[in-house]
């Protein structure tokens, strides 16, 4: 009994030595919220507030370093021209800058961007090449005094991109010293639930929920090569019991015609890619033969099996599915 006894009074000892180490070593950082309104107005301003803190319990004593925010929005919004950035603490004010790209994030060997989207992911929205992360650093270095809290608000201004969208934003709170350490003390995200913007062109590009067809790019010209995919295996619809699915499609010039291309040949037939997934690429000035003094400006289309009877469109009923021609 005394036996064990000491054994069961060393595990504790040992345990309660681990404890206190682990409280001494954290510079724990605290993400309490984010401020998001209900919802954005294509190409206007909208501002996000981050309630952010820092709780210091460090064994070597002060510590240096810079704030690095991260915002992860759509390709569309341009954030890194159109976004400004500003903490206000007890420590320090001051606006902050875009991270620049040659200076890398030193654990993946990666500019900021693209680290944080290996890192942090794209925080489960759909179609994570058409987000990305934008991460700025405070312009000076500060010294965290040990044991001494303090709580502040970070505030983001953007600006919404022109589409009409669903997504899903990302923040980031960490240091520069840390980065992307894996350390979950220093490596603090929150992501939004689904997010709207409203009052912009287009139908509603959704990258929330899954989609029967989507196209890639997002924004494209019609002299760009895109790719248009459909998802057979989301819903029922009337080319469930089929492999053989093509494309049928008029696109829309700035003069007013319209140039019709509706057959089911290798052309038009899309390839399967696994999972009851299936794309065609093509290049839509070619694939429509669009005049040199025409620019497409929209497109309509629809699937159809090899007969040219059976047809999906949006929302799996027999409207089309359409996609506007941008730069943006």
């Amino acid at each position: 009994m005394k036996k064990l006894l000491k054994i069961n009074n060393r595990k504790i000892i040992i345990y309660s030595f681990l404890v206190v180490m682990m409280l001494m070593i954290q510079c724990g950082l605290e993400l309490n919220g984010v401020d998001i309104p209900d919802h954005g107005v294509a190409g206007e301003a909208i501002t996000f507030v981050m309630h952010c803190g820092i709780q210091p319990r460090i064994q070597s004593g002060n510590y240096t370093t810079k704030l690095v925010i991260g915002f992860l929005a759509p390709k569309s919004w341009h954030a890194a021209e159109n976004t400004m950035v500003s903490f206000n603490s007890p420590i320090g004010s001051s606006p902050m800058s875009v991270i620049p790209a040659s200076q890398l994030e030193p654990n993946t060997n990666l500019p900021w961007p693209q680290a944080c989207m290996q890192v942090l992911g794209a925080g489960g929205n759909l179609v994570p090449s058409g987000m990305e992360w934008v991460v700025f650093q405070s312009r000076d270095a500060y010294t965290i005094v040990n044991n001494e809290d303090f709580n502040f608000d970070v505030t983001i201004n953007s600006k919404c991109g022109p589409n009409n969208m669903l997504f899903k934003l990302g923040f980031y709170y960490g240091d520069s010293k840390e980065s992307l350490s894996g350390d979950a003390n220093y490596t603090k995200t929150f992501f939004s639930g689904c997010f709207s913007v409203i009052n912009g062109k287009g139908n509603i590009i959704d990258y929330c929920h899954p989609q029967l067809s989507t196209v890639s790019p997002v924004s494209s010209l019609d002299n760009d090569i895109i790719t248009l995919g459909f998802n057979n295996g989301i819903d029922t619809t009337v080319l469930s019991n089929t492999n053989n699915i093509y494309l049928c499609a008029k696109a829309f010039t700035d003069n007013g015609d319209s140039i019709s291309v509706c057959e089911q040949t290798d052309r038009t037939r899309l390839t399967a890619i696994g999972g009851k997934q299936y794309r065609i690429d093509l290049w839509p000035r070619g694939f429509f033969n669009v005049p040199d003094d025409e620019k497409i400006t929209r497109l309509e289309y629809f699937f159809t099996d090899a007969s040219g009877t059976m047809k999906v469109g949006n929302n799996n009923t027999d409207q089309p599915f359409q996609y506007i021609f941008s730069c943006q």
